[in-house]
């Protein structure tokens, strides 16, 4: 489950990115696995919307297409109960996502979106798009655990740093001062 390359996600943030098999079995596992299913179960079904999109012939598609076509999936293959779960899940995280707020140096308020981490992750620690979006959406998971509403930037990019160095990512590559981006 590699991905086919050919189909696009459109994020909502407005980025696309190439469909991931992979990582769509890891959102329908979350709801499986609550309900005593198994992470075969969701590779399968990831599989089977790969295989739909790429004989649809569709170009790219919406993360929110998708993420309907997995509960619909989900449905359909008489596992209502993650279906329902998957959607409690996504919409939880959605309301959350849109209450934090991230307070910059200068004092001036942002909503949260973790594409700012992700793109600053990759030109201060030189790290590839895949691997600095996993560390924006990690550090994303945990400022949602802690059910924050107002985090400072500079909290947040302590986080990522904190995370590089975890991974050992911080060893290898020097990093660019923030001074000079």
């Amino acid at each position: 489950m590699s991905g086919s390359g050919k189909i696009r996600v459109i994020k909502r943030d407005g980025t696309e990115e190439r469909f991931e098999a992979a990582k769509l079995a890891g959102a329908i596992f979350t709801a499986l696995r609550e309900t005593s299913g198994e992470y075969g179960d969701a590779c399968r079904l990831a599989l089977a919307i790969e295989v739909y999109l790429d004989r649809s012939g569709w170009g790219s598609i919406s993360s929110g297409a998708i993420f309907d076509m997995a509960v619909k999936v989900l449905r359909r293959s008489g596992l209502a109960a993650a279906g329902g779960l998957l959607q409690r899940w996504h919409s939880r995280r959605h309301r959350r996502r849109q209450g934090l707020c991230i307070r910059h140096d200068d004092d001036t308020v942002t909503l949260w979106d973790k594409t700012w981490l992700s793109q600053w992750a990759e030109r201060s620690w030189f790290l590839s798009r895949g691997t600095a979006r996993i560390l924006a959406g990690e550090i994303e998971q945990e400022l949602l655990a802690r059910e924050v509403v107002l985090v400072s930037r500079r909290d947040v990019l302590n986080l990522l740093n904190e995370r590089v160095a975890q991974y050992g990512l911080a060893d290898a590559v020097p990093v660019r001062l923030a001074a000079r981006q």
